[in-house]
């Protein structure tokens, strides 16, 4: 291994402090294994929390003199928010490190971080693809997952200060600042889907096949678990060098993730181990944190800022004052919530919706549908499924201008 790569290279990740956990967990990893400190951005409201560990470097976003601070952390919540300035924060450590490696906060490493080093030596960018052996036939839905949230994990990538890297985060940091939303009904997934056409123009970016990096639970399909005297295998070939817990379950996690997926009922046996001792690391290293709300959620009166008010004040946020602050409730978002009735009358947070939630609502489904055969009834078929197609740009809310009063 290059040993001068190694030194020259920042590790870094971007978490709420209900995250922190896993993030410390991470940076446990790394300093096993790599000795190296991680440093941990912490997307959320400066607090008063004890922030003491030896082994990672902890640094506020609200100390990053991020340009739109304020109206970046009001039209995004803290999904998008966190991964819209993860172009710009690599952009800013490479002015003081050579090569930059990013990893999300719920991995874990398992090994050296070699292989990356090594192609840090012949590559300006380096990433992984979700998965590498096409879906079966019978399970073309897999795919669709793919093409909704893009081709390659951004869960990991990694950069030198080479100038195709650096051009290569300037055009991907751009465009997570101005249109980092996951809308994927639009062909948007925060910072992840921009970097599916990045091959187009970026010719020495390389994907990575190796997969002992980013085993996680949209890849298992093709990769199975084994242990030797050097730690982990992935299917007896590859050395795992880190494991993505995407969706970890700390109730269930046996289940590997949360997420739907192949195995969410029976488990993998295999991965029984590593998803043990993750479970009692996040405990370990929980202090509190994951119990803490995330403070951009929040306007100074304590009221909570819904995902329509977020997509509301996206809408209008250039027609108002370059000076005012969407967070003060003695300003001018307080007006605009009262106009445009945003307020949630119970003020609680926003809880989404899955498909496996369908069962739940038959009723409600049932309304909706006998409401859309009358239109259908009304309309005829060609208006009807206009309609439909203007349903999609109305999910939008930030589409529509029209829609709110300022």
């Amino acid at each position: 291994m290059n040993d001068s790569i190694k030194n020259k290279t920042g590790i870094f990740t971007v978490c709420s402090i209900s995250y922190l956990p896993k993030a410390l967990v991470l940076a446990e990893s790394i300093n096993t294994y790599e000795q190296k400190k991680l440093i941990i951005y912490l997307i959320d409201r400066r607090t008063n929390i004890k922030l003491d560990f030896d082994f990672a470097e902890i640094r506020w976003i609200e100390d990053e003199n991020i340009p739109d601070f304020n109206k970046l952390a009001f039209i995004y919540d803290v999904t998008e928010f966190s991964t819209c300035v993860k172009p710009l924060l690599t952009i800013r450590l490479l002015k003081f490190f050579s090569y930059i490696i990013y990893l999300d906060p719920d991995i874990c490493i398992y090994h050296s971080l070699k292989p990356v080093y090594d192609d840090l030596e012949k590559y300006p960018i380096l990433l992984t693809p979700h998965y590498t052996v096409p879906i079966s036939s019978k399970e073309l839905n897999y795919d669709l997952a793919m093409m909704r949230f893009g081709s390659f994990n951004l869960g990991f990538y990694a950069v030198s200060s080479q100038t195709e890297a650096m051009d290569f985060l300037l055009w991907w940091s751009e465009r997570c600042i101005h249109l980092g939303y996951f809308e994927t009904q639009f062909g948007l997934s925060v910072d992840q889907k921009w970097v599916s056409i990045a091959p187009c123009f970026f010719p020495n970016l390389h994907v990575m096949f190796n997969l002992g990096l980013n085993m996680a639970f949209w890849n298992l399909h093709e990769r199975v678990l084994s242990k030797d005297s050097e730690g982990y295998l992935v299917n007896n070939q590859y050395r795992l060098v880190f494991f993505h817990f995407s969706s970890f379950d700390l109730r269930n996690p046996k289940i590997v993730s949360s997420r739907p997926h192949e195995w969410n009922l029976t488990g993998r046996d295999d991965l029984d181990e590593i998803c043990t001792a993750y479970a009692e690391k996040l405990v370990k290293y929980d202090h509190g944190f994951s119990s803490i709300k995330y403070g951009f959620d929040f306007v100074s009166n304590g009221t909570y800022i819904s995902p329509t008010l977020r997509r509301a004040y996206a809408s209008v946020a250039n027609e108002l004052s370059d000076n005012s602050n969407p967070f003060d409730s003695d300003g001018m978002i307080s007006r605009f919530i009262s106009k445009n009735y945003l307020l949630e009358r119970k003020n609680d947070s926003y809880k989404s919706a899955k498909a496996a939630d369908i069962p739940n609502h038959s009723g409600i489904f049932k309304l909706i549908y006998f409401f859309l055969r009358l239109t259908l009834r009304i309309m005829g078929p060609n208006n009807f499924f206009n309609l439909s197609r203007l349903f999609v740009y109305l999910s939008s809310y930030r589409q529509n201008r029209g829609l709110w009063k300022i």
